[in-house]
């Protein structure tokens, strides 16, 4: 995994994590209790893979399916040198839980507060949309399978039942990368043929995640509408420039953004390094990251993060009830160990 810059900031799990716990710090004090149940994220374990940021080049990232990816797009496009697909990753983890696991690290109320965030779309979505349309549709049929199939791996190795937090996919053609590869003035794709695609493999993309953790009967599985999120982000600021407001209150309070069109991370400048007449590429940052959307081309910036984490803690506590967090239900608290919390499972992206 590159190592990460701090100006990206925390993850939205991470985020995720401290929200819940003022959540449960806020009724102690406001109620005079303290159950022990908030979530401390002891463990926070990743198994996500990508690549050092970059504005524009080697864009790659991880897929559900590498092998079905490479089978469908074929020789047309030549095989997509992939990082760890969800597959890949899910056999690391059980890897991982038979090592760490089997010497008690996690006691029984510990693994019933594990909340696992699994959040893939994007790098399908970009290679798929290049496709025909009908075989595009077939292909993201077929990855939705797989990641259902690879959820029930995870739960049925989770004996308490899994509790999933599942993010939808956003629409990729607003993202800066899109702009430059695809429908810029030296992108590939200047009929935006893969652009409609990519809006309607979205809207294919949630529709099949509703309907499927409609009828998941293996646990628990939260759907955030990520995509409807993003695009208030950019109808804001819209409005904003415009001087407008929307019947919903989008705009009245101004955007949060400087831009959400371009990068944090913006074009490369030649520097000379530590070694005497050698010179090398670094990517332009921005002198203020929280106030773009987008960190790089293909990422979220870190107040979206932010955002995002924040967003998920309260929709789930508004309608699920702050226990959905809780490693004990209020019955099973006798005798429990304030100190100790649930693990949490970041994205993989």
């Amino acid at each position: 995994m590159p190592v990460k810059d701090d100006a990206q900031g925390l993850l939205w799990t991470e985020w995720l994590c401290l929200s819940v716990n003022d959540m449960f710090s806020r009724r102690e004090e406001q109620f005079g209790m303290a159950d022990g149940r908030q979530i401390n994220c002891n463990h926070h374990d990743n198994f996500a893979r990508s690549l050092p940021s970059a504005p524009t080049t080697d864009l790659r990232g991880a897929v559900i399916d590498g092998a079905v990816l490479n089978r469908t797009l074929g020789v047309d496009h030549g095989e997509v040198t992939m990082l760890s697909d969800l597959k890949t990753q899910v056999q690391q983890w059980l890897r991982f839980e038979k090592k760490q696991y089997t010497s008690s690290r996690m006691r029984t109320k510990e693994r019933r507060g594990t909340i696992f965030t699994v959040w893939f779309s994007l790098w399908d979505i970009w290679y798929y949309s290049q496709l025909p349309s009908v075989d595009a549709t077939e292909a993201i049929a077929q990855t939705v399978d797989t990641l259902f199939e690879q959820l029930a791996i995870i739960a049925d190795n989770w004996p308490l039942g899994a509790k999933i937090i599942l993010p939808e996919a956003m629409d990729p053609t607003f993202l800066p990368a899109w702009t430059v590869k695809r429908t810029g003035p030296s992108g590939s794709d200047q009929r935006a043929d893969d652009q409609r695609n990519a809006i309607q493999l979205v809207k294919q993309w949630n529709a099949e995640l509703d309907r499927r953790a409609t009828d998941w009967r293996k646990g628990q599985i939260y759907i955030y509408n990520t995509n409807d999120w993003m695009l208030d982000q950019v109808r804001e600021a819209q409005l904003v420039i415009g001087d407008m407001a929307d019947h919903n209150g989008l705009g009245h309070s101004g955007s949060p953004w400087d831009s959400v069109h371009s990068a944090c991370l913006g074009a490369t400048e030649t520097r000379l390094s530590s070694h005497e007449n050698e010179k090398v590429l670094r990517p332009l940052r921005c002198s203020n990251p929280a106030k773009y959307l987008f960190w790089d081309g293909m990422h979220l910036g870190p107040e979206a993060h932010k955002m995002i984490g924040q967003g998920i803690a309260q929709d789930i506590a508004d309608s699920q009830g702050d226990s959905w967090f809780a490693h004990e239900q209020p019955d099973d608290s006798k005798g429990s160990d304030p100190k100790t919390g649930p693990d949490e499972k970041p994205p993989a992206s």
